[in-house]
């Protein structure tokens, strides 16, 4: 007793393949928010430690000239920061995109799981039924015959 292979299952075959797509996707759009994540971390660590050696030559004293450089390379510091906190942002809504798409191919990827499923073990009863009948008749065609004797 062979099952049949459902008309669901080319269906199938291209639901996990849609879900396959969608989750490299998202596992990409996670690769490139942890990178422009590690970006910002970075710039902001280098910005961190940019003010505290400011603050200590502060207070022993420095030249005009060298605060006027350290002003200026720090304002060039946050509009590096705030450009890297709106890639990130990007990213980031960018990976939940993909994160709810993933999630919209699991479901229907889920149904034509279970639809293919039901069909399956529609297929198995039916198959069960149509075994016991053949099996019912010749029980009675044997009976018969051994009756005759």
């Amino acid at each position: 007793m062979a099952v049949r292979k459902g008309r669901l299952e080319k269906i199938l075959v291209v639901k996990k393949a849609e879900k396959d797509q969608a989750s490299s996707e998202y596992q990409q759009a996670i690769s490139l928010f942890e990178s422009e994540g590690q970006a910002l971390y970075d710039l902001l660590k280098k910005k961190e430690k940019l003010e505290e050696a400011l603050q200590k030559k502060l207070q022993i004293g420095i030249p005009i000239e060298t605060l006027k450089q350290q002003q200026f390379f720090m304002g060039n510091l946050e509009k590096n920061v705030f450009h890297q906190q709106k890639k990130v942002s990007h990213a980031r809504a960018f990976m939940n995109l993909k994160e709810e798409k993933l999630k919209e191919q699991s479901v229907e990827c889920k149904k034509y799981e279970v639809l293919d499923d039901k069909e399956k073990l529609f297929w198995k009863q039916n198959d069960l039924k149509v075994e016991s009948t053949y099996i019912d008749e010749l029980s009675i065609i044997q009976y018969s015959q051994h009756a005759n004797r």
